[in-house]
């Protein structure tokens, strides 16, 4: 009997694990390497840690359902989480859009994105791209709230855990070590969006028909040099001081104006 229940356990397991790959669940690592699944179903949220209560309430109903109404044991369930972090592993790095509030902070991130508002491509010793980046940070280009690494080394490897981050905000990052050196290629993606560049004001272009805000017509720009000399047409202005029969009477009682 135990060998019978054991073998109905391991075909719901397997059942489980065949449902979510059905529906679409992805497995991958986020970028700071953490176990991480996609749930299409979502409507608000898709992606979610593997440990997260999300993913254990979904093993629970899928279990329920599968086995017709048996309850999950912690056996079980430790046995399901240890192959969806597997399936994780073998699912390669990815960036996760529930990152996105803690990686627009990092300064590295920043700084990368700056140079290539820039350059559609900077490629440079590593070293050169860690003086450049502290660099604007100084003139205040980026962040000031961490200091760009100033060695090498420990900047490559941070750089190369951000890969698949600065993949999601259209980026492309080549490290390769060289007989000189340790060189880093960057590049814009297709998906990559530029920003205006701090303190230049846009100017649209000729045939926009548009001007940039702030700024007048074309008739004031050229201070009506288009139109000729005035004629008796336009009549003349004159604005004369009231009368001195006016003085000291009510604007209902006065007897002059503007001549």
């Amino acid at each position: 009997m135990a060998t019978t229940a054991s073998s109905s356990s391991n075909s719901t397991l397997t059942q489980i694990i065949d449902r979510m790959r059905q529906d679409g669940w992805e497995f991958y690592l986020n970028s700071q390497l953490q176990p991480t699944v996609s749930i299409p179903g979502d409507a608000f949220q898709k992606e979610w840690p593997v440990d997260s209560q999300r993913v254990q309430d979904s093993i629970v109903s899928l279990y329920y359902e599968a086995s017709n109404g048996d309850i999950i044991r912690s056996a079980e369930r430790d046995f399901l989480m240890s192959q969806m972090r597997e399936d994780c592993r073998k699912g390669g790095q990815k960036y996760a859009e529930f990152e996105g509030k803690d990686t627009e902070q990092d300064v590295i991130i920043q700084g990368v994105a700056y140079l290539m508002n820039q350059h559609k491509t900077y490629e440079a010793m590593t070293a050169e791209i860690v003086k450049e980046l502290r660099s604007v940070q100084t003139a205040g280009g980026i962040s000031s709230h961490e200091p760009i690494p100033v060695f090498t080394n420990i900047f490559s490897r941070r750089l190369a855990r951000l890969i698949p981050v600065l993949k999601g905000y259209g980026i492309g990052v080549t490290l390769d070590h060289r007989e000189a050196g340790s060189y880093c290629t960057l590049s814009r993606l297709e998906s990559f969006k530029p920003e205006p560049n701090p303190g230049q004001p846009q100017v649209a272009s000729d045939d926009s028909g548009k001007t940039p805000s702030g700024e007048s017509s074309g008739i004031t720009v050229k201070q009506g040099s288009g139109y000729g000399p005035a004629d008796g047409s336009d009549g003349e202005m004159r604005v004369d001081p009231p009368p001195k029969s006016s003085q000291g009477k009510g604007a209902s009682g006065g007897e002059g104006g503007v001549q």
